[in-house]
């Protein structure tokens, strides 16, 4: 089952500037018996929707069926639901602010993603080689890592993996804390 954008308008509020949901009060003719629906309007109507996932998501259990709070966001603002993937722009999880969600595919979305927390230098691609003493950087490119070259300063591998982000059309915030 599928849920429609208009069940989502009528079951929610969303606010685009905060990125906020709240439940709507039920109305006589929702599906679902009148005992229930004054329950659920005294307990819930006027209260956030959604729970935080073990990943940081932000998600939302409707109809029965668990969905990520942002794909409802970007459906209840346009229209319609997303076809692919969402990438939240600034790499924060739960925020579901409209100018903080994109469309993405996938590849757009792994070109967008955050430093791990593993990362030793503090630049994605970029590592310390301790049996040639050098600086490494690659990227991945088409699924595939790309090497970019040993390096004898921090800052030249630096250089060369920023380029390489900029010339394969990586976002300006892959690799951000």
């Amino acid at each position: 089952m599928t849920i429609s954008v208009e069940q989502l308008h009528e079951m929610l509020k969303y606010n685009s500037g905060t990125g906020k949901f709240i439940w709507r009060k039920r109305a006589e003719s929702f599906p679902a018996s009148a005992s229930s629906i004054r329950r659920f309007n005294s307990a819930y109507a006027g209260s956030q929707v959604y729970e935080e996932d073990h990943r940081g998501y932000l998600r939302m259990v409707l109809l029965g069926k668990r969905c990520k709070s942002h794909r409802v966001a970007w459906a209840m603002h346009n229209g319609d639901w997303p076809a692919d993937q969402i990438d939240h722009i600034n790499g924060v999880r739960s925020d579901n602010r409209i100018e903080n969600l994109r469309a993405a595919s996938q590849v757009e979305n792994s070109r967008n993603t955050r430093i791990p927390a593993t990362n030793m230098s503090g630049v994605m691609g970029v590592h310390w080689d301790k049996v040639n003493w050098t600086w490494t950087a690659s990227i991945g490119v088409k699924n595939r890592p790309v090497y970019l070259g040993t390096f004898k300063h921090f800052e030249d591998a630096v250089k060369a993996r920023r380029d390489a982000e900029q010339q394969h059309g990586y976002h300006p915030n892959h690799g951000k804390r």
